[in-house]
């Protein structure tokens, strides 16, 4: 499928809807004959001849009639309904075929159409497309009807194209089984659930990317690529080249390599701990080791240095490639490879292995399962038990906590092996002669399932998903998956004109969002490093809810809610938290894993002089990760407009984080006001302070949002609220809510200064420059917070918290407190965390400095590309991908630069693009409905899809517009080379 030369079309229900016109023939023929044809008889009717058609009918009405009979009835019913298609126009053609076609035909393949309709070419000439197509072949040019395939074996035949280089596009059951018999591959057009036999089932060609068909590479800015092996590198590959479908990840490793080369398939929600050790995420067996011998030389990068080396990452399609060409003596030998990890199954994943050797030579091919699994707190595996059946290698093991789980491999090797269990391993090997310049190939497919699955047998499962996957072969499954990356990319994408290098990063970071979200289930979220490795103990940080979901509530709303019900299956666990430390409600965990209890030590950073470990009171005292669960939850629900949310949970988390600031606030009389003390804000530099102004805010943000909550839940759910406030025991009506929303202390602005204290006593630390305190600096991984770090006794943050509460509460203060702030802090923070810069990044984008934003914008969606981040906190290792500076780049490029804020009943853009950059366009969603943006310097465009329900207010630069389903409004202006200023222009069309 992947080397597709030609595409072959049915014509009712792919190209037009002519069923409807033979229903009503059939319906009227019925009628005469003194019954009823209900739509679902019709659907037995598809794909089928006049006369089958016919009989089926006859059956339905329990009529017999002659052969002169039944031919009379048909000619009546194809007289009428060709008195029906007699008024067909090109209107009636089904969206996006003849763009499609065409772009087939530009691309030079060959296309044919393939129908049982003996009016094909009537119809072809009605529509108007005759031209488009190379061959026609109808009812009149064959004898057999489908699920017969001679209809596209005649098809292919007069394209001149094998059948196996042959796509088919179909809408019915026979089709599809017609088009198997060819030996074709096949894409169903409709349900999925009715075409089951379809390599690939799509609703229309709208959805449908040709160059995933035709396997052409993917343009630059899709495509990370890396020449040369350099050792010192493979650890920021691994993260860097890392496949991920939610359910796991696969670092960037190639296929020979092992637990020294940090190899790894890391399971997101199985955790283990070994002994006192860290609890982290388990690393499932390696179900792609393959390693190759060419007389009796092991060909691995860090074996033998290749004379030609490339890895990279297809992000169009989510596929991790290598090339590697060895030389031995006087050979050479070329290994190449791909591998995925499956969107359309998180269970599956899958390798396709070939090689080469330009001289004849003895060769040991070994491949299977590696159960020595790298891990930095292991091993994790306690019990593992290696087999073989049902053709299949089998790894099951159990972890030190007693979790099962197990990995199936499968290939389709065409030759003799023998299988070979070591102490961590089973292995197939093959041993053959290989011949000059003869290219051989095999596919491995691999399936992963667990106890956290709801699978009562592990092992069980995954062989016979195994089977399954065996049985469909590796081009259907590869499409599949690439269909789904496609239909990803269709909402996510953002484009950039006039900056390649910022179009390549931020499609990265868009690539690593997509790859770590968990489609599969709402018990699961996205790890603070993604599913990269088990840095930081696999752990979600309130980095997905502030720098994370913005992207997700835009583009892809299901998955934001799968990371919304997360937090609310964990609510058991941070109200565990609470009340460990004497609060109420719900304290949620600094590091929270898959039940929500707090995974961080009070001791967890290591002293770099003394090797001792530190206080640190990042689980203790950063109490705002309740405010940020809270506020995330409310704006889902805002942006997405889906309220079921509350109902599953979200309700009843947002007022246990109000219950919990409750019991940590302190109510000073004099001041008539309600204070937060000992606290840690995002600045982790500076710990157990008084009245950190981000920390505030957002608690103020919390006890607001139930406020909302409250109101809604008596207007719209009264019956569910007030169970809800009984079983919480909140009595008087919550007042308590109304009071806090109103008497909670946020530093404010000083009217001199304007400058906003990030708490209480920070203009009395000592103000020095960034470069003097790294000059007092005696290690380079000297941590500078803590008890006695470098930066606590300075003004020196480690990101800006009074710049991130200015970027979520951007409305309630003026231009002039944002810019006075801005420049305040900039000089001050050091950056020591990935979340800084993007939020540099959009406040300068707010105050019309695009050009000051950029920087920190690059510096953002660099990140990982690049692997420009700190390694190391003091002695703890903390590489990995880093998905909220992932998510920061897309925050930074829309809602920064583009200027997009929803409120869930407005639309409002504030562009300031970059002095560079000649445009930007992306996709948004608002309740359900669907948004196209472009920006120019002098221009903003806003598209409504056709298929929008309702119309909504969009306000531009300052002017509100009504933007219909379907309708285009612009506002024309200077939005460029230093922010928005309105021409006064307006449009709407």
């Amino acid at each position: 499928m992947s080397t597709m030369q030609a595409a072959i079309f049915d014509l009712d229900g792919v190209i037009v809807d002519t069923a409807k016109y033979h229903y009503l023939a059939w319906k009227r023929l019925a009628g005469e004959l003194g019954f009823d044809f209900a739509p679902e008889d019709n659907e037995r009717l598809k794909g089928v001849s006049r006369m089958r058609s016919l009989a089926i009918i006859l059956e339905i009405g329990g009529i017999r009639l002659s052969e002169a009979e039944q031919a009379e009835w048909a000619a009546r019913k194809n007289a009428w309904y060709l008195e029906y298609i007699g008024a067909m126009t090109p209107a009636e053609i089904l969206p996006g075929v003849v763009p499609f076609l065409n772009r087939l035909r530009q691309r030079g393949i060959k296309t044919a159409l393939a129908s049982a309709s003996k009016n094909a070419g009537l119809i072809l000439e009605k529509l108007g497309i005759g031209p488009l197509f190379d061959a026609v072949v109808d009812g009149n040019a064959v004898a057999k009807a489908k699920p017969d395939p001679e209809v596209f074996v005649t098809a292919a035949a007069r394209l001149g194209v094998p059948a196996g280089e042959c796509v088919v596009f179909e809408d019915a059951v026979a089709g599809i089984a017609a088009a198997r018999g060819a030996g074709m591959a096949v894409i169903g057009i409709g349900d999925p659930r009715i075409l089951t036999e379809a390599d690939l089932v799509i609703a229309d060609f709208t959805r449908l990317n040709e160059a995933l068909l035709t396997g052409e590479p993917s343009d630059a800015a899709l495509l990370i690529r890396e020449e040369g092996f350099r050792p010192e590198r493979i650890e920021l590959n691994g993260s860097k080249f890392v496949l991920g479908n939610g359910y796991a990840g696969y670092r960037g490793t190639l296929e020979e390599d092992g637990a020294a080369e940090q190899a790894a398939c890391t399971l997101a929600g199985l955790y283990d701990r070994r002994g006192e050790a860290w609890r982290e995420p388990v690393n499932a067996p390696n179900g792609f080791y393959t390693v190759l011998h060419y007389e009796g030389q092991r060909l691995a990068a860090t074996a033998l240095p290749p004379r030609e080396h490339c890895q990279e990452m297809d992000m169009r399609r989510g596929l991790h490639r290598r090339a590697t060409r060895f030389a031995v003596e006087d050979a050479t030998v070329t290994i190449a490879a791909e591998r995925f990890l499956s969107l359309a199954d998180p269970h599956l994943l899958a390798l396709e292995y070939r090689f080469r050797a330009d001289r004849s030579g003895q060769v040991l091919l070994e491949t299977g399962i590696d159960a020595a699994v790298w891990d930095i707190n292991g091993p994790h595996l306690a019990q593992l038990a290696l087999d073989q059946r049902d053709g299949q290698l089998l790894a099951e093991a159990v972890t030190n906590e007693g979790e099962g789980l197990a990995v199936a491999e499968a290939w389709d090797w065409d030759g003799p092996c023998t299988e070979v269990e070591g102490e961590r391993n089973i292995l197939r090997r093959v041993a053959l002669t290989v011949e000059a310049g003869r290219e051989y190939c095999f596919h491995k497919y691999v399936s992963i399932f667990t106890a956290k699955d709801g699978v009562p047998d592990p092992a069980g499962a995954a062989l016979a998903h195994n089977r399954e996957a065996r049985g469909l072969g590796y081009q259907r499954l590869r499409l599949r998956h690439a269909q789904l990356w496609h239909e990803r990319w269709l909402r996510a994408d953002v484009r950039i004109d006039g900056d390649p290098v910022a179009q390549l990063a931020l499609r990265y970071s868009i690539y690593l969002l997509l790859s770590a979200a968990p489609a599969h289930s709402g018990q699961v979220s996205i790890p603070g490093r993604g599913l990269s490795g088990q840095t930081y103990k696999g752990a979600i940080f309130w980095d997905t809810e502030l720098f994370m979901l913005p992207f997700f509530d835009y583009t892809h709303p299901e998955l934001a809610r799968n990371l919304v019900l997360y937090r609310c299956h964990t609510l058991a666990g941070a109200r565990r938290k609470a009340a460990e430390y004497g609060y109420e409600g719900a304290f949620y965990a600094w590091e929270s894993q898959e039940r929500g209890d707090d995974a961080c030590t009070l001791f967890n950073v290591t002293d770099v002089f003394t090797g001792r470990p530190m206080r640190t009171y990042f689980r203790d005292k950063q109490i705002h990760i309740s405010a940020a669960v809270a506020h995330a939850i409310w704006q889902y629900c805002r942006i997405s407009g889906d309220r079921t949310v509350l109902l599953a949970g979200g309700a009843e988390a947002i007022l246990e984080c109000a219950r919990f600031f409750h019991s940590h606030a302190y109510f000073k009389p004099a001041q008539n006001r309600y204070e937060l003390l000992e606290v840690t804000g995002p600045d982790e530099y500076h710990e157990r302070v008084a009245n950190n102004a981000y920390t505030n805010a957002m608690a103020r943000r919390t006890f607001r949002i139930a406020r909302e909550l409250l109101e809604w839940l008596q207007t719209e759910e009264e019956e569910y609220g007030r169970a809800l406030l009984a079983k919480l025991r909140i009595a008087d009506g919550a007042a308590f809510i109304a009071d806090m929303a109103e008497r909670l202390y946020v530093p404010a602005p000083d009217p001199g200064t304007l400058l906003i204290e990030q708490f209480d006593g920070y203009f009395r630390l000592e103000d020095v420059t960034l470069a003097e305190l790294k000059g007092r600096m005696k290690h380079p991984h000297e941590y500078l917070g803590g008890g006695n770090g470098l930066a606590t006794t300075t003004r020196i943050l480690k990101q800006a918290d009074v710049v991130a509460l200015l970027n979520l509460f951007k409305e309630e203060y003026s231009q002039d407190v944002k810019r006075a702030n801005w420049e305040y802090y900039e000089p001050r923070t050091e950056h020591g965390s990935s979340l800084s810069p993007c939020v540099y990044a959009m406040l300068a984008a707010d105050i019309g400095k695009p050009d000051w934003a950029y920087p920190y914008f690059m510096k953002t969606a660099t990140l990982d590309l690049n692997g420009d981040y700190k390694r190391f906190v003091g002695t703890l290792y903390i590489g990995g991908t880093h998905p909220a500076a992932n998510g920061g780049a897309w925050m930074a490029a829309v809602l920064g630069f583009g200027g997009l804020h929803c409120d869930g009943e407005t639309i409002r853009f504030k562009p300031a693009l970059p002095s560079h950059w000649q445009g930007l366009s992306f996709h948004f969603q608002m309740k359900g409905d669907w948004f196209a943006a472009e920006i120019t310097p002098q221009a903003v465009q806003v598209t409504a899809a056709a298929a929008n329900r309702a119309t909504v207010r969009v306000t531009i630069a300052g002017q509100t517009l009504d933007c219909a389903p379907g309708q285009t409004v612009t506002v024309h202006g200077e939005f460029g080379r230093g922010g928005a200023e309105p021409g006064g222009e307006a449009a709407a069309g």
